[in-house]
């Protein structure tokens, strides 16, 4: 299975300008004791990227800090297949009770987060234990593949740093598992945000090693030829670059090729589909 992981050094979008919802609906909303909620967590990258910074680390008995969707915050397309690394860095919240922290993703996009769905927690990372009294906190990073069954489209990502609602005091769990909403126990508190996320085609599969089709040049600058093979006459023919991002989409003038001339230099995959072939053939080439 293919994998990439990348970087980006710029945020994407400043955070004054991301809107924040209260409401997860249609998903659980995350139900604390008043005044037990607030911010744990510094921000959320994937790669290099910073997504979302999420501010100041919040003071206990404070409700300003609570739930929140970020609902026009914009991450990369996570094309199926594939792996990227995410990473949470957290604040040192300095509390004797254990914190735990997981990352879920709908991949079936059926409206709510199973346990199945956890692609990152206290007991697949890197750093299991998070420190208590002043110790101190190094980023947790991951790298997640991307199921090749998930749902295309817009799904919902959650994000968690909260107590054992069940046992707030009790000893460190390195296999406790947090549930994606939170209890009522009046001792229970944490943080949540949901994110929007698009899950993208896959940009790895058996075609890659299939002859149907050959790029040329590649490495390319101006204009890009695809010479059909074993008589596979192309219909359709799609862009992505190497975050799952469809960017161009081409269906008449096969032959004339395709303009890749305005495009940045860097790896891009072409996605042909034939009229004879009900598999669909994903080739990379490279932009100079």
């Amino acid at each position: 299975m293919r994998k990439i992981t990348f970087t980006i050094m710029t945020l994407l979008l400043a955070n004054a300008l991301q809107a924040q919802l209260t409401s997860a609906a249609p998903y659980c909303t995350p139900v604390y004791p008043t005044n037990a909620t607030y911010n744990m967590m510094q921000d959320f990258k994937i790669g290099g990227a910073v997504i979302q910074s999420f501010g100041p680390m919040g003071s206990y008995h404070n409700v300003i800090n609570t739930f929140k969707y970020y609902s026009t915050t914009i991450l990369p397309t996570l094309a199926k297949g594939s792996g990227y690394s995410f990473t949470l860095d957290f604040f040192n919240v300095n509390d004797v009770e254990p914190n735990y922290f997981a990352v879920w993703i709908d991949f079936n996009n059926n409206n709510s987060f199973e346990n199945s769905e956890i692609v990152m927690q206290n007991n697949n990372t890197i750093n299991a234990d998070l420190p208590t009294y002043g110790g101190g906190v190094t980023p947790v990073t991951k790298t997640i593949t991307i199921p090749t069954t998930a749902t295309t489209g817009v799904t919902r990502m959650r994000i968690k740093r909260a107590t054992n609602d069940a046992n707030v005091y009790g000893a460190y769990s390195s296999t406790f598992t947090l549930p994606s909403c939170s209890s009522t126990s009046q001792a229970a508190y944490g943080c949540m945000y949901d994110f929007n996320v698009t899950i993208g085609p896959s940009l790895s599969n058996s075609s890659f090693e299939k002859e149907l089709f050959k790029l040329f040049p590649n490495p390319v600058s101006n204009t890009l030829f695809i010479k059909e093979l074993n008589n596979n006459l192309i219909s359709k023919i799609k862009v992505f670059n190497q975050f799952g991002q469809e960017i161009k989409l081409v269906n008449t003038d096969f032959k004339n090729g395709i303009n890749v001339s305005e495009l940045s230099n860097g790896i891009y995959f072409v996605q042909i589909s034939s009229e004879n072939n009900s598999e669909n053939s994903i080739l990379k080439f490279i932009k100079i």
